[in-house]
């Protein structure tokens, strides 16, 4: 007796799903490669950490502060760029961070006391700008004692 039994394939009750198409993903090298890229131009054109080398604005920043600078804010101005980025004028009062002319190796960082077109005179440690006194709650004079030690 042959009773005939319909036989069910396993592809005609599940039909072949298709394969999910899988993106290669970057390589390792490749993404450290965008990273130290975008590192580099963000610290030659955004933003730069340095630390106070010297205590010449002591009271105020301390030597060995961090400061991270933001160096758009100054920048020259183009035709062009001046529309697009947030350049503006150095004020009195802000604090610059600037590269010593003479040896470039050198950094410093100073508070304007004043801009082009500026009359300054110091007059027994205070600032006369314009021919005006100027109130500079922020400064702490001090005096050097030299004490001569005997032979």
């Amino acid at each position: 007796m042959d009773q005939e039994n319909p036989v069910v394939t396993v592809e005609e009750e599940f039909p072949e799903a298709p394969t999910p198409q899988y993106e290669p993903q970057r390589g390792f090298i490749a993404e450290w490669t965008i990273t130290i890229i975008l590192l580099l131009f963000g610290t030659t054109n955004l933003v730069q950490a340095f630390v106070i080398p010297t205590g010449s604005m002591e009271d105020t920043l301390l030597i060995g502060d961090h400061l991270l600078v933001d160096k758009l804010a100054y920048g020259p101005s183009g035709p062009v760029s001046k529309h697009l980025l947030p350049y503006s004028e150095v004020k009195r009062g802000d604090i610059i961070v600037f590269r010593y002319p003479v040896d470039i190796t050198q950094t410093f960082v100073k508070r304007c006391i004043g801009v082009p077109g500026d009359h300054i005179r110091l007059v027994n440690k205070q600032l006369i700008l314009n021919g005006k006194t100027v109130n500079e709650p922020y400064v702490y004079h001090k005096d050097r004692i030299y004490r001569f030690l005997p032979r």
